[in-house]
């Protein structure tokens, strides 16, 4: 289980699992698909789950958290989410290019924005310009 993780919240419709597998293989990551979750590298880097999740809960807590930061809150509603789950944070923060490189990636094939369990921040383009 994941003690941390990075949201990726957007608008459902938009990008599907199958999608973001894609999108993170294009930049060079090894993207393994184990039942409903991707586990995503770099080769000797650390591995990362990304899951995704459309429940009835996920526009309520996506309007919570977009309360701290208005250019997140422009992107509202969103009802889908990818969470990038993170095992061992202090390898993944200093190995930091494959945590990144799949921020970047899911950001830019949602459309949505990105904020951090761990510190509460929003580490995106989109909510940073």
């Amino acid at each position: 289980m994941a003690d941390h993780a990075c949201l990726v919240c957007f608008h459902s419709g938009r990008c599907d699992l199958d999608a973001a597998a894609q999108a993170l293989a294009r930049c060079r990551l090894t993207v393994l698909r184990q039942g409903e979750e991707l586990a995503v590298n770099y080769p000797g880097g650390p591995v990362l789950r990304v899951a995704y999740v459309a429940e009835d809960y996920v526009a309520e807590e996506a309007a919570e958290i977009a309360e701290g930061n208005p250019l997140a809150a422009a992107l509202l509603p969103c009802d889908a989410r990818f969470e990038i789950l993170i095992d061992d944070l202090d390898a993944t923060l200093q190995e930091y290019s494959t945590l990144f490189a799949v921020q970047e990636a899911l950001e830019e094939a949602t459309g949505g924005f990105l904020f951090n369990t761990w510190n509460g921040l929003f580490p995106g383009r989109v909510c940073n310009r």
